[in-house]
């Protein structure tokens, strides 16, 4: 009977620091994040965020609060500039290149297998998505990753440092779930691959227990808020299933947006390196990894979840793909231009439809906003705003205006801080219908957004389009030929109506 070999003997403590190739194309990915973070305008969602934390909240209905906490302090110390506010992306997903590099060499990676590791994740489609924006994604794939590093690291440690590495992946993971509750469903993920194919000997410690508790203890506070509210974050889920937001995907689509949300050539690296986990004796002892994979890929098809909800368990599959294709290319100068021929083109691809490089409204951003949808949603705020302020100047009785989105109301409210001549803003949509109503006195508004004529009939006397939001590039966001009404004389109170009002997606 044969065993099966380890992928390395060296101990975790002898392997060399982070290789200077890794630190470069850690550096390189921040610098070209940071040059065009100021393209374009905020997504919906920053508006959101920024407004959010305005609200201090120990959670909202469809998220916890560290997020919109570190958005709202972070836009007021960099004065509301864009450029200065996307800076922290920009330095996150530096900081995930160096966490895969770190990850293969925790999986027994040789020196050029962690450059290679650090490359592939630098032009990773979805990772330099979440870069260009100050997005719960961006800060939960980070999150998530480091907390997984952290588990590996656990899993193989000795016995005098095993608790510590426990607590330190409890730690990570508890603050990740304070950005988004996911980070649970990885670990469960994660302890049915080790059930599964092992090694299971650190679940019979009281490691993984300790780090557990650890979690939720740093979770609470959402938790909490959650239990208190009736969990919202469940009917979210529900809603995001249904396809209410704008990235949420077909089930038949999560598993083959798998390749898509990579990019076809890293999309490709991750098959590889996926069955190289499950199949390969150097792998054997991570084999548990590429199972959490699969079991974390199954509870988002079953549930509806989005297919990025994966992202921060990729980096395992990318290590052992990356070490299969350079052992391919081995010492053939053909196969290694081929291989560095087809990162060109990979990369080139992945910028266009990842990064605002193109001008707004031309034929390459309007390509983009097809596989990139978020590219959409960064642009028209400018032409918003003018519209609804005139709206509301020619209709001076109207004292409030009501918009159908938090994206809206975002966009609304970052410009009346600035000093735009504008009515206090409401919304039912999220966050913003747990802040309330519009005063008693509003009995006329304007009306922002897609609401259908027989539910504003319901909730008014009269409604007449105003203007209608035309966002001048013609995109397919969800802004695009919105119509502004006046309305007037409100059938019933604010607390009546608000109920109604309210909505999750």
């Amino acid at each position: 009977m044969t065993t099966t070999p380890a992928p390395a003997t060296t101990p975790t403590s002898a392997k060399p620091a982070v290789p200077h190739g890794s630190w470069l194309a850690a550096v390189a990915v921040t610098l070209v994040l940071v040059a065009l973070g100021g393209r374009y305008g905020f997504h919906r969602d920053e508006l959101y965020f920024i407004e959010a934390g305005r609200h201090r909240a120990w959670g909202y209905p469809d998220q916890p609060p560290l997020v919109p906490l570190l958005a709202t302090a972070w836009s007021d110390l960099t004065g509301g500039s864009l450029w200065a506010f996307r800076l922290v992306p920009a330095v996150l997903t530096g900081l995930l290149v160096v966490v895969a590099s770190l990850t293969a060499r925790e999986l027994g990676a040789t020196r050029a297998e962690q450059v290679g590791t650090a490359v592939a994740t630098a032009v990773t489609a979805v990772f330099v998505a979440a870069g260009h924006l100050f997005s719960t994604t961006t800060f939960d794939i980070l999150g998530t990753a480091t907390a997984l590093l952290l588990t590996i690291r656990a899993v193989q440690a000795t016995p005098e440092r095993e608790m510590r590495a426990w607590l330190a992946a409890g730690l990570v993971a508890g603050v990740t779930m304070e950005v988004k509750t996911l980070v649970a469903t990885v670990a469960v993920a994660a302890l049915v691959g080790l059930l599964a194919a092992g090694p299971r000997d650190p679940l019979r410690g009281p490691g993984p227990y300790v780090a557990a508790v650890v979690a939720v203890v740093l979770a609470a506070p959402n938790l909490l808020w959650q239990t208190a509210h009736g969990w919202p974050q469940i009917e979210m889920a529900r809603q995001i299933a249904a396809g209410s937001s704008g990235t949420s995907t077909d089930r038949w689509l999560v598993v083959p947006m798998q390749l898509l949300i990579v990019g076809p050539v890293i999309g490709a690296v991750l098959v590889v390196g996926l069955v190289a986990l499950l199949r390969t004796p150097r792998w054997r002892p991570y084999r548990w990894l590429g199972v959490a994979y699969l079991v974390l890929l199954a509870i988002v098809l079953v549930t509806g979840g989005k297919p990025y909800y994966t992202a921060g368990v990729m980096l395992p599959l990318l290590v052992a793909g990356v070490a299969a294709a350079l052992r391919w290319a081995g010492p053939s100068e053909g196969r290694t231009i081929l291989l560095g021929a087809l990162l060109v083109v990979h990369l080139v691809g992945t910028a266009l439809i990842t990064l605002p490089l193109s001008t707004s409204g031309s034929p390459i951003t309007r390509f983009a906003d097809g596989p990139n949808p978020d590219m959409g949603e960064t642009i028209g705020w400018d032409q918003f705003v003018p519209a609804v302020m005139n709206s509301a100047m020619a209709e001076p009785t109207s004292t409030a205006i009501l918009t159908a989105n938090y994206g809206e109301a975002g966009a609304l409210d970052k410009a009346r801080r600035e000093g735009t001549p504008l009515p206090p803003v409401f919304s039912g949509h999220n966050a913003y219908g747990e802040w309330g109503p519009p005063p008693e006195s509003a009995t006329s508004v304007i009306v922002v957004g897609r609401y259908p004529d027989d539910v504003l009939a319901r909730w008014f006397a009269r409604c007449r389009v105003v203007w209608r939001v035309d966002d001048a590039v013609d995109l397919d966001n969800e802004e695009q030929g919105a119509p502004i009404r006046a309305c007037e004389g409100r059938k019933a109170s604010w607390s009546q109506l608000w109920p109604e009002v309210r909505h999750l997606s």
